[in-house]
């Protein structure tokens, strides 16, 4: 099943049409709050964002992590993590969904895949992480890709 999000003003001119057309009730069609008629300004604020790359579909696959990317125990047997994520595609996620200069939330950081995607292009973010072990390789390589950065002036 597909679903579509409309853009502001398709929704404010359905509003329109159904308010004409449809049945007469006490709310306003499409309303965000009961009471007002949608705009087209507040409805485009709440459409999540999505970057289309033709030829890609939304099934997206990803070996798992091996080699040079793979993070390791401290104790120098095995990976640190079960269920470290590919950075390809948490690459394509955050490029996928947000712009440059929006915020990434990771609330189950682990190693911090999206936050370390984020950095990388442009985007601010925050993480959190209970387990001690996670957390300390977590802002290692966080720190490591901010420091990868090129140096830029704000404007």
């Amino acid at each position: 099943m597909s679903r579509y999000f409309p853009p502001g003003a398709m929704l404010v001119a359905m509003a329109r049409w159904c308010t004409k057309h449809g049945r007469q009730t006490d709310r306003p069609y499409f309303s965000l709050d009961g009471k007002t008629a949608p705009t087209a300004e507040a409805w485009d604020r709440m459409r999540a964002k999505w970057t289309h790359v033709h030829a890609l579909t939304n099934v997206w696959r990803e070996p798992p992590v091996h080699g040079a990317e793979r993070v390791k125990a401290l104790t120098g047997t095995g990976y640190l993590h079960a269920n470290q994520k590919p950075l390809a595609l948490m690459e394509r996620q955050i490029l996928a969904s947000t712009d440059p200069g929006d915020t990434v939330w990771e609330p189950f950081g682990g190693l911090c895949s999206a936050t370390v995607a984020a950095v990388r292009h442009g985007r601010r973010a925050h993480a959190a992480e209970l387990n001690p072990d996670f957390f300390e390789a977590a802002v290692l390589r966080v720190r490591r890709e901010i420091e990868t950065l090129p140096l830029t002036r704000s404007a």
